[in-house]
């Protein structure tokens, strides 16, 4: 049976019986819109046959999950850059370019400006205005809590009242993290991207498998990401197996573990003691925070990664990973027909005011209502 509607990000329980079915229509909608393709660019791409959407196609018992993992800092700094402290130095400079989906804030100590705290997200933006369109209030007591107990109402609003996702406590690497910003770091982006993928491809007889040469042929994603050629990748390989595929429920982008091998903090304590979760459930967080307790004396600053003491929340990044969690279903049982030609069209590229466009109701009622 199908499911009857798609749950919130890491199953949140915030929103009322209402605003839950909004959620649940909105990706709805954006799964059916990825499988439906580019109906102005249909040039080998479409329609996505293998992709499926978990309300209207049920998974069969041999149902697979799997863990799309990669590493969170950007790899777009990484090959654009020359040594160590000039790529955590840059990654730390602006949540835009941190482009895997996964974003961070760095606090300091003003008396000698060691990191303290080091805040990190995963939660996607859309999620965030439907709890806007319930209640201001919520989202208000949200970052109070997470962020800053001085927050207001005022300092998350526009001035007709809609919610602001760029507000002053959420635009930088300096003041929090309470969800994603970067444009490319969206649920619906990462919806298109694994759809995307789930063609298989025949060109010039041989089947393409590769990382590359999938994301460059299908024109999914940004393949000098971490994240979508890898993505891309495993969900073909599934499709491949002649198995029907889709995100799986609740559809998110989750943390998935951080390493601490080789690091030293200066008690000998394992410094994974330091690291929390504080939004989602368990394999499927969405917050995190790493940070000392003040009972330690010492501060995440003097804590040493492969010798070298932290003083960019990046150094850290570079031991997280993140991931998705695939579905296939019906393997072995589903007919494809292979497209025998890459793409013709332009990767997808989200932007801010593409985002401003897409949602600019107080009410969420009348967002689906659009749809």
């Amino acid at each position: 049976m199908a499911l009857q509607k798609f749950n919130p990000p890491g199953n949140l329980n915030e929103l009322n019986e209402e605003f839950a079915q909004y959620w649940s229509n909105y990706i709805s909608n954006q799964t059916d819109t990825s499988i439906n393709g580019y109906p102005d660019d249909r040039i080998n791409d479409d329609p996505r046959e293998m992709y499926i959407n978990l309300t209207k196609t049920d998974l069969d018992t041999d149902a697979v999950y799997k863990d799309i993992n990669w590493i969170a800092f950007p790899r777009n700094i990484l090959i654009s850059t020359i040594g160590d402290k000039a790529r955590w130095k840059k990654a730390d400079s602006s949540r835009d370019v941190q482009d895997e989906y996964c974003e961070w804030s760095v606090e300091r100590n003003p008396a000698n400006n060691k990191i303290t705290r080091v805040e990190f997200t995963c939660e996607d933006v859309f999620y965030w205005y439907h709890l806007w369109a319930q209640s201001p209030q919520l989202v208000t007591d949200l970052y109070k809590k997470h962020i800053n107990n001085t927050i207001v109402q005022a300092d998350l609003e526009n001035a007709d009242g809609s919610y602001n996702p760029k507000n002053k406590w959420n635009n930088n690497t300096l003041t929090g993290a309470m969800h994603m910003i970067q444009i490319n770091n969206t649920i619906d982006a990462a919806i298109e991207l694994a759809a995307g993928a789930s063609n298989v491809r025949v060109i010039n007889g041989k089947t393409l498998t590769g990382e590359q040469e999938l994301i460059n042929c299908g024109a999914y994603g940004d393949g000098q990401r971490n994240s979508d050629p890898h993505i891309g990748a495993i969900v073909n390989s599934l499709s491949r197996q002649k198995a029907q595929v889709s995100i799986a429920d609740p559809v998110s982008l989750y943390f998935d573990k951080l390493v601490t091998n080789g690091w030293e903090t200066p008690d000998g304590t394992n410094a994974s003691d330091f690291w929390s979760y504080t939004r989602g459930e368990e394999n499927r967080y969405v917050r995190a925070v790493f940070e000392v307790p003040t009972y330690k004396n010492y501060d995440v600053g003097d804590i040493r990664i492969n010798g070298k003491l932290i003083e960019f929340g990046s150094q850290i990044a570079d031991f997280i990973s993140i991931k998705i969690i695939g579905v296939a279903t019906r393997i072995g049982k589903t007919e494809f027909t292979p497209i025998n030609a890459c793409t013709a069209r332009k990767p997808k590229i989200n932007t801010l005011e593409k985002i401003n466009d897409i949602i600019t109701f107080n009410e969420a009622k009348a967002f689906n209502k659009r749809r």
